[in-house]
């Protein structure tokens, strides 16, 4: 994971630069101590006027990638793709940022398990009509103790032992 996303920042910054950048950064350590800041920003400003230039140069080119893209409503379809995002993105992180993207994994999980359990019941539903309890999934537990609800939400993984009260 760590060498993908070494991999990704350098072809980043390689896509942004000239061969003429490429000399300054090589130029820099040889100059006075008291005159590289300034050269390093003088070298930060062509790199950002290179970039305008080939962006203006190349408005309709996918830059990178493998061609996949996050989907807009990642809560609704396949997200396995914002996962390994995240999961790209925990490197980076500190420890703040780290536990909030840990938040949202567990999160997306913890729906992708809700969802799996509902088109479960819509399937049980579909096959015996007549003893799901009409059009309410949540019908299927109404008859149902705390203990064999317990039960039903520990088979799909969920962390509560007890069911919701009401």
């Amino acid at each position: 994971m760590e060498e993908q996303n070494s991999k990704t920042i350098t072809a980043f910054d390689s896509l942004f630069t000239n061969h003429r950048i490429q000399m300054l950064k090589i130029l820099l350590p040889w100059i006075a101590p008291g005159q590289q800041s300034g050269f390093a920003v003088y070298i930060k400003l062509l790199e950002l006027q290179y970039t305008l230039s080939f962006l203006r140069k190349n408005t309709s080119a996918r830059l990178f990638g493998n061609g996949k893209q996050l989907s807009s409503d990642f809560f609704q379809g396949d997200n396995g793709d914002t996962m390994e995002l995240l999961d790209e993105l925990l490197s980076f992180s500190g420890p703040e940022e780290r536990a909030k993207i840990e938040n949202m994994k567990n999160m997306m999980a913890s729906l992708q398990k809700m969802r799996e359990m509902m088109d479960m019941i819509q399937m049980m539903q579909e096959l015996f009509p007549e003893g799901m309890g009409g059009d309410n999934p949540m019908d299927l537990f109404s008859g149902m103790s705390d203990e064999g609800l317990a039960s039903v939400f520990q088979m799909f993984g969920s962390d509560r032992q007890t069911p919701p009260q009401e």
